[in-house]
């Protein structure tokens, strides 16, 4: 499969449940296994070459013929690839009515195909009771990522009964069957005792070998097990090292705990300027803790040269990105803002340097300002949101 399942719940310590969906390149590069793991022989071998080459337009060529004779290997082929413009234009209502064909034809890809379309409500009317059917008949061909996405499903109850005994077993058999998703999602069923015992020895064992896969979810959720010594003792060099791997891979939680780490010298060096660095990459990638972080550390001049105007800038970004956050949250945030706004105004008006300082309190210096350690995680049961996600920082992932 590509390098993102279809469906991720990420679970972080600085942030609430995002749900991130694939894009259509990720389905394309799952589409590639398909092709080499499941079509392949015959007169459609050809195609499937010129796919694996990337020479999309040679593989339009040859499969469509074989298509129009009613091959649904064929079908499905070319139905990805006007799905995804791949060798051509988009065409995705062709692209469907071929999905149709195949999955009719007992063609799994082509069945989760189809349930994808209605699961996003991608060129079709959203609709997961509709989705629901054709993973389902796709998990009864052993279809890995069917079976990730019933599992899911029926944790949650969307568009079928909740059953968590029925979402272990799914999550259960695409684990055991090497799937990296199954396992990440094996894992939070562990983590969140969701139709599992509680354990976080098991949540940390299923993450493992997502995250050994290259999965980048798990890789952020192990590292935050092994950085709380939620399994066991606190290891805060794998947890560093794993946490790496996570923003490596575009986690984006994963960049602001790597600048607490290196502020707090927890399993990496301690080092202001390579937190504040990190502070910046997730504030430029729009991760509003790292808005506030990397605005606390330009305001105090915290590995980074102090600069009150630039501050301010990230600080206001990370208020307007706090709607629907947690009071406390909301407020620490406001009260920076509005903190430099001041010392803006009073610099301006009076021409003197100027220091945050907390009302009726002693100057605050940056090891003040700064959180002295990641926050241990929030165990939660997965909640549905928009594909952008709104991120909510609970003390939990």
């Amino acid at each position: 499969m590509g390098p993102k399942s279809p469906i991720r719940l990420i679970l972080s310590s600085l942030a609430g449940l995002v749900f991130v969906v694939a894009s259509a390149a990720a389905v394309s590069a799952h589409a590639a296994q398909v092709t080499s793991g499941v079509l392949n022989g015959g007169s459609l071998q050809p195609a499937v070459d010129a796919w694996q080459a990337k020479d999309y337009s040679t593989a339009r060529s040859i499969a469509v013929p074989l298509a129009e004779q009613g091959d649904p290997d064929a079908q499905y082929l070319v139905g990805l690839m006007y799905h995804n413009g791949l060798g051509g234009s988009v065409d995705k209502a062709s692209a469907r009515r071929l999905y149709v064909k195949s999955a009719m034809a007992g063609h799994a890809y082509a069945q989760y195909a189809l349930g994808e379309l209605a699961y996003m409500g991608d060129g079709v009317e959203q609709d997961y009771h509709r989705a629901a059917g054709w993973y389902n008949k796709a998990a009864q061909s052993n279809h890995a990522l069917a079976m990730v996405r019933m599992c899911y499903m029926y944790a949650e109850g969307l568009g079928i009964p909740k059953d968590v005994d029925r979402a272990s077993e799914l999550c259960d058999k695409s684990a055991a069957m090497g799937e990296m998703a199954g396992q990440y999602h094996l894992g939070l069923l562990y983590l969140t005792g969701t139709g599992k015992p509680l354990s976080y020895n098991q949540a940390a064992e299923w993450f493992g070998k997502a995250a050994v896969q290259g999965d980048g979810d798990s890789q952020y959720n192990l590292a935050l097990i092994l950085e709380g010594g939620l399994s066991g003792d606190a290891d805060p060099e794998q947890a560093a090292f794993w946490m790496e791997k996570a923003a490596e891979n575009g986690v984006l939680q994963a960049y602001t705990s790597m600048g607490l780490l290196a502020y707090n010298g927890r399993g990496v060096p301690q080092s202001d300027q390579v937190a504040a660095n990190w502070f910046q990459r997730a504030a430029e990638a729009g991760d509003p803790e790292g808005q506030f972080l990397y605005a606390i550390a330009l305001a105090e001049g915290t590995g980074q040269t102090r600069d009150l105007d630039i501050a301010y800038y990230w600080a206001e970004r990370a208020v307007a990105a706090s709607q629907g956050e947690p009071e406390e949250i909301r407020g620490e945030r406001v009260g920076l803002r509005d903190e430099l706004q001041e010392m803006i105004y009073t610099r301006q008006n009076a021409g003197s340097s100027t220091q945050i300082l907390v009302r009726n309190q002693p100057p605050v210096t940056g090891s003040q300002m700064m959180p002295q350690a990641m926050p241990a995680p929030l165990l939660q049961s997965p909640t549905q949101q928009s594909s952008e996600g709104k991120k909510k920082r609970t003390l939990r992932d």
